[in-house]
């Protein structure tokens, strides 16, 4: 009996898969495009361990910090994180299947992250208490490598609240941002702004030798607003970074839906709410082959 022509063939939809030259990561090529856009809007919900994690106010969601590592990093690769906190990064690393290693100058923060294991049942990553600023010298000398670096340092030095004093009470702010730990050797103690950023600088010039060649590092940055002046953090802290030889390639707005809002300023002048936090992607130079391409096509455009 021949066929009715219109009769069609049902569509047969392939399995999104990961691309064969794909280096970087086990993304599909659709993950990989929604990664890229530079807004990041998230609600995540309250779990592993939030009520015991919420301790540290500067504490950031596992679930963010697993679809950071995900993207720079395949399964099984290694992660490191110099300002640990309660492990954020850690557990997003568990989440997804990667090795990692936080370093942190506050044992109670390390404390709450191994508590945290324990009640979810997630076996720890290796934790290492102490100054980064110490403590990486020494996984240098060690050997030690890792594939990708995902870090939320300190934003500035303890600034005094000057619009967080109970006047808008209503917002029922739960965590202290003044102050993080005791030690003077915390970049939150520190003086000045100056000694602060000088702290940062150093610190992220000492994990370039731990970085693989043409590895990404991502950092959270808050902004701030103090004294009548907003204070662009993200901006200066990422000056700082590249000084120790990082390439800044791009910049994502990352805003947790919920954010809370307060009338600074109101009815009389602007005074901004900052709700977002900005996640600064950083490469380590790039492969020699890659750089290699690049000036030979140089070449042959300036011969044109």
């Amino acid at each position: 009996m021949p066929k009715n022509p219109a009769e069609k063939k049902p569509v047969v939809l392939k399995p999104p898969s990961v691309h064969p030259k794909n280096k970087l990561n086990a993304l599909t090529g659709n993950e990989w495009l929604f990664f890229t856009k530079s807004v990041l809007r998230t609600s995540y919900p309250h779990v592993l361990g939030h009520k015991l994690r919420r301790e540290q106010g500067g504490n950031k969601p596992p679930q963010l910090m697993q679809h950071i590592i995900e993207f720079f990093t395949k399964p099984g690769q290694s992660v490191l994180d110099p300002f640990a906190g309660v492990g954020g990064t850690l557990l997003g690393a568990s989440l997804c299947g990667r090795k990692a290693t936080g370093i942190e100058i506050n044992p109670r923060w390390i404390d709450i992250y191994r508590r945290v294991c324990e009640q979810e049942g997630i076996e720890g990553q290796e934790t290492l208490v102490g100054d980064c600023l110490a403590v990486l010298p020494e996984l240098a000398a060690a050997g030690r490598t890792f594939d990708f670096i995902a870090t939320d340092p300190p934003y500035s030095i303890a600034l005094e609240k000057t619009m967080c004093d109970g006047v808008y009470d209503i917002q029922h702010r739960k965590t202290d941002f003044d102050r993080y730990s005791d030690d003077a050797a915390d970049f939150r103690n520190l003086a000045t702004f100056a000694e602060f950023y000088d702290a940062i600088e150093r610190a992220f010039a000492l994990t370039y030798p731990l970085l693989h060649e043409g590895g990404y590092l991502a950092v959270i940055i808050r902004d701030s607003y103090q004294g009548g002046r907003y204070i662009p953090a993200t901006y200066h802290i990422a000056e700082r970074i590249e000084r120790g030889g990082y390439i800044l390639k791009g910049m994502k707005v990352w805003y947790a839906t919920g954010a809370r809002v307060r009338p600074y300023g109101y009815p009389n002048v602007y005074v901004p709410n900052i709700v977002h936090q900005n996640i600064a992607i950083f490469r380590k130079g790039e492969p020699a082959k890659h750089a290699k391409q690049r000036e030979k096509k140089a070449g042959n455009q300036e011969g044109v």
